[in-house]
């Protein structure tokens, strides 16, 4: 592959994440209603009864899981990118003193505030960052509540499997002369 074509790749790729990142909340939203969406519409069109509740959350949960992830991920590609700060926000950039626990350092971040300003690349580090950790927990939440609906709609989908072919079977034989 020349350098060209790898160039023209890389930048392409560059724009599709930063628009994932960017959009993050709709893309996490429309995945999450297709996932809820795809069994039944799956059901619709095979001329199915609709699925058992545990396997439309469990393809929801997998959809908000994969989307997150992917924006957790598009997040941390664009880490010290300044698209993330409103233009007005794209100045030296000062640290906000920590509280809590870390409280402790508020002298260490007012001789840092003093003596040099923070670059902006800080600042929008940091709003990526928080996204991706938002969204690596977010994540992480919905792959546990797909792992534990898993087994339950895995059943409903046998049953509903089985069901399907002793109605077939009780059809051809009640067919039959």
């Amino acid at each position: 592959m020349s350098s060209g074509a790898a160039h023209w790749a890389l930048t392409h790729i560059n724009d599709w994440t930063w628009l994932v990142a960017d959009y993050r909340a709709w893309l996490i939203t429309l995945a999450t209603a297709a996932g809820f969406a795809a069994p039944l519409l799956g059901a619709a069109r095979n001329r199915r009864r609709a699925p058992a509740p545990s396997v439309i959350i469990r393809g929801g949960a997998m959809a908000l899981g994969f989307s997150a992830a992917a924006v957790t991920v598009c997040s941390l590609l664009h880490f010290s990118d300044l698209r993330w700060l409103a233009p007005s926000e794209r100045t030296t950039a000062h640290l906000a003193a920590p509280g809590g626990i870390f409280s402790f350092a508020r002298p260490m971040v007012t001789v840092v505030n003093s003596i040099a300003g923070v670059p902006v690349e800080f600042r929008a580090a940091q709003v990526s960052v928080h996204t991706a950790i938002a969204c690596a927990f977010l994540a992480l939440a919905a792959f546990f509540v797909a792992a534990v609906t898993w087994r339950r709609a895995r059943r409903a989908d046998i049953r509903q499997i089985v069901q399907e072919e002793i109605r077939r079977s009780t059809a051809t034989y009640a067919r039959e002369p």
